[in-house]
């Protein structure tokens, strides 16, 4: 039977793959059939997603993506196998939670070195011929990209800044027969968004009160996010690309 979401032979890298999304997607993509590359800082955490997946021959890179900004190395330990990659999905990031008046240099740079920098070297990397068989890439995004809230000027900075170089990519990755989308969740159910919106980060928790109001199906489980990429990354998808695709069952 034809299915559209078989990723058999198939090799498909994932950053940020020891939690959250890149976590619910590594598993998911296994189960269909793929070879995953998995990135991410924290091993014992990146052995956790392992376990969890089906299949073998799978990849496991510990790489600060922050702290990296040549990934030729990488890129060519992910090649050890001789298999040349169909996919991409940039899942890590950080959710930088700001008022203005504590905002530096140096939080910006944090923010913009996760969710943007390495989003553009990832891209640059994938997209030599020595690297890829042309196939799909995805950026994880965010609602705050179009709709910013209070304390979000960073995040959704960087976030912005992923979906407008997606779009210019686009005309650019076309001729080597690559798409590029990103896909925009509002809160789902992470440790990062836990994180960004404790009560030490932002002094109290109404704002999470106040957004998980308006989307209409509650907080958003980083598999449905997963099958979203899994969409993207697939055949099904193949007349779009250059598109933020909104995932945030919100009212407004």
């Amino acid at each position: 039977m034809y299915n559209p979401f078989d990723f058999t032979g198939k090799k498909i890298l994932v950053t940020g793959a020891s939690s959250g999304i890149g976590q619910s997607l590594s598993v998911e993509l296994s189960k269909q059939g793929a070879k995953v590359v998995m990135i991410a800082r924290n091993e014992e955490r990146l052995n956790d997603t392992l376990s969890q997946m089906e299949g073998t021959g799978h990849i496991k890179l510990c790489v600060d993506l922050a702290e990296t900004e040549d990934l030729t190395l990488v890129f060519q330990e992910i090649m050890s196998d001789g298999v040349k990659l169909n996919g991409l999905v940039h899942c890590a990031g950080i959710a930088s939670v700001y008022p203005l008046r504590t905002i530096s240099r140096k939080k910006i740079e944090d923010c913009m070195k996760i969710n943007y920098y390495s989003f553009i070297e990832l891209t640059k990397q994938y997209s030599k011929n020595k690297f890829n068989l042309g196939g799909s890439i995805v950026g994880i995004s965010s609602h705050a990209a179009v709709v910013p809230q209070k304390c979000q000027t960073i995040y959704s900075a960087s976030k912005a800044a992923l979906n407008t170089c997606a779009e210019a990519l686009s005309i650019e990755l076309a001729p080597k027969n690559i798409r590029i989308n990103t896909v925009m969740p509002t809160f789902v159910e992470t440790a990062m968004v836990s994180a960004a919106f404790s009560s030490d980060n932002m002094g109290n928790n109404d704002y999470v009160r106040e957004g998980l109001s308006h989307q209409m199906f509650g907080m958003i489980k980083p598999i449905e996010i997963a099958n979203i990429c899994m969409f993207l990354l697939s055949d099904a998808s193949s007349t779009i690309t250059g598109r933020s695709i909104w995932a945030d069952n919100c009212t407004h």
